[in-house]
Parts: structure tokens; sequence; C-alpha cells
């Protein structure tokens, strides 16, 4: 399965830099001097951990600066949060959650997602091994702890239709995200949700417990996840910038793809934030587990079914009420 994985990547990734030049700057062919590097800035959703190691790779073995672009990335503190940046052009581009740049996009803030690579985001439900765990239907009768602004709190309602859950029978209680924690690990809540590639983990390995998990994408809740969004403003001057940024970074997917433990060692040398570099490849490898690769298509492709689905979800979550033209949302233009 994984070699199957790194030859469709592989496959993805010629058919994106097919049509862009990976060959040496015709300036230096001549013996004339290198134009400057472009500076571009990344800002993540969140502060660091595996989900962004392909993009460290990439910087790492020079792939961006091969493209001519001298790339900073730099921590976030929060989708929406970093999807407002982009929008008033403080930052110009962000790196994380599709989702919330859809529901930022119906609002009318000028960003539009140019690359998706988990078209459906490792989201879950786990329980302490007591507590069971199987269906969505095992909701039922418990207590589930819900952090303020999270993606399944907004989403519980719609899950629960398409699984025939009574959500009335369900309690929900909600707080903001350690006091959410802390209460589950002290056995007050019964069932959390969390990021299956970066949350449970962490959890797993700092109490060393086997969980109950349930992916919600099993159970037809398929988000969005890990996406490139840019400014709409930027995106129109900088077009070139923007195919040469998506080509490094699928390079940089392969090869974190062909080698997570080199990816991870990467990735740890930027942590500030040191963690147990076991759970860290955990991490990174579960998120290249997730990462989707389109069929003959460039790594990064988006669909109008993906979009379709995930806003007829966000409708039902009562996160959006307008649904715009699909061309608001999404481009593969910089991916050709």
């Amino acid at each position: 399965m994984h070699q199957q994985h790194v030859r469709n990547i592989f496959v993805a990734i010629m058919l994106l830099v097919a049509g862009g030049s990976m060959t040496a700057d015709p300036v230096l062919a001549q013996g004339g001097a290198a134009p400057p590097a472009e500076k571009v800035r990344v800002r993540f959703t969140w502060k660091l951990y595996g989900v962004y190691a392909p993009l460290y790779v990439a910087l790492d073995k020079g792939y961006f600066a091969q493209e001519g672009l001298s790339v900073e990335l730099a921590e976030g503190s929060g989708s929406e949060n970093v999807v407002k940046l982009i929008a008033t052009g403080t930052d110009k581009i962000g790196f994380g959650t599709g989702i919330v740049a859809a529901e930022a996009i119906s609002a009318g803030l000028p960003v539009k997602v140019i690359a998706n690579y988990m078209a459906s985001n490792p989201l879950g439900l786990i329980s302490f091994p007591e507590v069971p765990l199987k269906m969505p239907k095992d909701l039922e009768g418990k207590t589930v702890g819900l952090a303020t602004g999270e993606t399944f709190a907004n989403m519980i309602e719609p899950f629960a239709r398409i699984n025939g859950v009574d959500v009335s029978k369900v309690k929900r209680i909600q707080f903001d995200g350690a006091t959410r924690n802390a209460q589950f690990v002290a056995r007050k809540i019964d069932v959390i949700s969390v990021y299956l590639n970066n949350d449970l983990p962490l959890l797993a390995s700092k109490l060393n417990v086997k969980f109950n998990v349930l992916n919600a994408a099993d159970f037809g809740l398929k988000l969005m996840g890990t996406s490139y969004f840019v400014n709409n403003g930027y995106a129109k001057d900088h077009p070139e910038t923007l195919r040469k940024l998506l080509r490094a970074t699928a390079r940089g997917y392969a090869d974190a793809i062909r080698n997570p433990t080199e990816a991870t060692a990467m990735l740890n040398a930027r942590m500030t934030v040191k963690m147990d570099p076991a759970v860290l490849e955990t991490q990174v490898r579960e998120t290249l587990a997730a990462t989707t690769v389109p069929d003959r298509k460039p790594l990064g492709w988006q669909d109008d079914a993906l979009w379709k689905f995930n806003l007829a979800l966000l409708v039902a979550g009562g996160d959006i009420r307008e649904v715009k033209e699909l061309k608001a949302y999404y481009t593969n233009e910089y991916l050709q």
C-alpha cells in the first residue's frame, strides 16, 4: 500500500511539474548573476505539528529555492484568525483546513483555495476503553465534550442526521480546548473529538491508553482538510509565484512519503516546543496516509464534487446560509 501511494504521488507530481521548468536559471547558465529570490511567507493555521512536515522537506531540500522563492514558514493562531489575515492582505498565503476557508468565502471574504491535499480531514471521536464507541449510535446516552470553535462542534447535528442518531439523547457540553481535554482525562465526559493525525498520537502517548476510536469520515463526515488558500488580489497579481510554490510543495510531499523518518527529523529540527520524536513521526505518518492522491491529476487537484459535498455539509450544520458559484471557492489554475 505504501509503495503504491508513493507511485501515485510521483505520477501526480510529474503531471504538476510538466508545465514548469526545473532546469537551471538561463541567466546563471550564461554566467550572469542570479536574480534575487522572491520572498514568500506561508502562514500556517496553527503551531508546528506533523501536518507541516512536507513543507519543511521542500524548504530544507531547496525545492522552493530552485523555483526562485525564498519561503518563510510561519506559525499561526487558529484557522479563523489566519483566514482573516489572508483576506485583509496582512498575509497573502495560508496553509491549513480548507473547510474554514470555505466558510470565509461564503461570508464574502476575498480568499480562494488553490490546492487541497486532504479531501477528507482525519477527524474522529474517542473514548476510554471502558466507554463503548464503535458506531455513531453509541453517542446516545453519553456526554460529549466540545471545544469552542472546533469543527465537530459545528458538525455534530448533520453527523447525527446522517447516521440516525437521536441528538436529543446526546448530552453536549462546551468548553475551551484545554478544559475540555482535562475533563476528558478526569473521566468527567465520555467522548471528545480529535484530529486522528495530531491529537490522538499525543493523547495516546501521554496517557498510555489505547482509546476507542470512531473515524468520522467512515460515517459520512468527510470534511476538506489541509489546503493552500490565498488572497484573491495577490493570486491575480502573482500567478507564477503560486505555480512555483505548488510545484515545490508537491516535491516535498513526495519525499516525505518516501521517507517519513527523514521528514520528521527536518520538522523536529524546527520545533520550538519539542515532543517525543516517536509521537511526532506518528503524526507525520498519519498525515501522509491521509494525503489525497488524485487520479491522473496533479497533487492538490480539486473538483466540483468535493466542493458541493463540503458546502452541503456546511449548510446542514448552519455554518453558511448562501452557497456561491463554485468558481468563487476554488481554482486549479495554479496547478496547470
